[in-house]
């Protein structure tokens, strides 16, 4: 949600556990996400900001979604 502030607040992330990766409506999905650092949670947090502001969310709330790789998120690898 943001306002004409610019204050912004997530309600809620939600993370896809389904093994495709891809949110189908039908996917599993857990809330909060559980496996995002803090560091990738801010870094998607300040996305959906921006995301907000460009397309001239003034106020309200909207429904930002985002995909990480896994094997590129803040360096982790799959060793």
């Amino acid at each position: 949600m943001r306002d004409v502030a610019d204050t912004v607040v997530v309600v809620c992330s939600i993370e896809n556990v389904d093994a495709m990766g891809v949110h189908t409506g039908d996917s599993i999905t857990v809330a909060p996400a559980l496996t995002l650092t803090d560091k990738e949670y801010q870094v998607l947090r300040n996305a959906a900001a921006t995301c907000l502001k460009t397309v001239g969310v003034e106020t309200g709330g909207a429904n930002v979604q985002f995909a990480v790789h896994p094997k590129q998120a803040s360096g982790r690898s799959s060793r």
